[in-house]
């Protein structure tokens, strides 16, 4: 299917995707980076930990920070900027979760809940066309309750349809 790149910001959806999961991806590598400098215990009642604690403040600093820039790269500067070692820890995890990211199952579970999604806006969609004939006919009085239009009700004017 041809999709004009005019129309994602001059970007084919895949580069958009590839960028929105280079930004999840540094969004994961922050996460495990701040769970790995808690360290086993986890932090102290003073928001310490007991390994590396400046680096562990600074990315806290960060997490705070709206993630700019194309997949993070722009708040991944930042932080390079204030402490080049955390960054670079942050870029290794973040390519290192390339490897363990279920590429399979993001196309399964779009896939799955894009065609779910589009069944259920299709059926209120119709149910919504099926409630607004029955107001509309002429000289009728009858009206469809939620359970009528589940399914679940007598039907219009109490007649036994299921």
């Amino acid at each position: 299917m041809f999709v004009p790149s005019d129309g994602i910001s001059g970007s084919s959806p895949e580069r958009r995707a590839a960028t929105a999961l280079r930004a999840l991806f540094t969004q994961v590598a922050a996460r495990v980076v701040l769970e790995q400098l808690q360290g086993p215990a986890g932090p102290t009642l003073t928001g310490h930990t007991s390994y590396n604690q400046t680096a562990y403040l600074d990315l806290m600093d960060f997490m705070g920070v709206p993630m700019k820039g194309e997949g993070g790269d722009e708040w991944l500067a930042l932080v390079m900027k204030k402490n080049h070692a955390l960054a670079l820890r942050l870029m290794e995890v973040r390519e290192a979760y390339l490897e363990e990211f279920s590429w399979q199952q993001v196309a399964e579970l779009a896939t799955k809940e894009t065609k779910e999604s589009n069944t259920k806006l299709m059926r209120a969609a119709a149910m919504a066309s099926l409630a607004a004939s029955f107001r509309e006919a002429p000289g009728q009085a009858a009206c469809l309750s939620a359970d009528d239009m589940d399914g679940g009700g007598m039907g219009p004017a109490g007649h036994g349809s299921p």
